[in-house]
């Protein structure tokens, strides 16, 4: 018997298992009484707001960021408890100054960025409370989930000389490039989300985006600078909203 062949036989045997387990499973939960729970299936409505940061070439850390507004709207639509898609639109702005003396510039940027991005949501457990094959009717108060995914940034970019503001400085630096600009950005992080009724709950997350452009400062490959792309994170707080329709299409009986 070749390996082609105990390959093929260890999948049955495991199909075979998984089968076993399952049919067990559902002969337990029914000796147990077990109510049979509906999935969390449907669309949740999400907008949020909070604060983003960068990392460009001029600035990699907090101490030279400054911090700009961030919000967004969107939707999720979830298959099961665990598995969802969601995609949004939002506005931020990001902001920074010269983070090291020894640049050949005295330099500050503002950049306005518009994003529009799909992610998938895992959800790390299961959004009805319960354990080893039995699950509750009630709904778990905190659910922690990851996402991740791609989208595009429309940004333009500012840059000046000094550490002051934009609207005072009496000068500004010319476009490293044609703006506004379009880059592809790749979302992941996680978050938590907090269950108030059925239909809210608040939802605080941190996104990391890359992107793939270095121009977010207005500040591309030049000498004396790292020559990467530019990123930013947000940390935003969500307030979703399940509408009580979504629960009589969606929901099983």
């Amino acid at each position: 018997m070749n390996g082609k062949s105990y390959l093929f036989l260890l999948i049955c045997f495991l199909w075979l298992l998984i089968i076993n387990t399952a049919e067990a499973q559902s002969i337990f939960n029914k000796r147990e009484g077990v109510s049979r729970v509906p999935d969390e299936r449907g669309v949740v409505l999400a907008v949020g707001g909070g604060l983003a940061a960068v990392r460009s070439d001029i600035c990699g850390r907090p101490g030279c960021n400054r911090f700009g507004p961030n919000v967004r709207i969107g939707a999720l639509y979830y298959f099961t408890n665990y598995l969802g898609i969601s995609g949004g639109i939002g506005y931020l702005r990001l902001g920074a100054t010269e983070g090291s003396p020894h640049r050949p510039l005295d330099v500050s940027f503002r950049s306005e960025v518009v994003e529009v991005t799909a992610t998938v949501v895992i959800n790390l457990l299961d959004s009805y409370a319960g354990s080893a094959g039995y699950r509750s009717l009630r709904k778990r108060f905190l659910v922690p989930y990851i996402r991740a995914g791609a989208g595009l940034v429309y940004y333009t970019p500012t840059s000046y000389p000094g550490q002051g503001k934009l609207n005072e400085s009496q000068t500004t630096y010319e476009p490293a490039r044609r703006y506004p600009a379009i880059a592809a950005v790749i979302p992941f992080g996680g978050g938590l989300r907090f269950r108030i009724n059925n239909e809210f709950s608040i939802a605080p997350e941190l996104i990391y985006h890359i992107t793939t452009t270095d121009y977010l400062d207005n500040i591309g490959p030049a000498p004396g600078y790292p020559n990467r792309d530019d990123h930013y994170g947000i940390a935003v707080v969500n307030v979703l909203y399940t509408p009580v329709l979504r629960n009589r299409l969606f929901s099983r009986k």
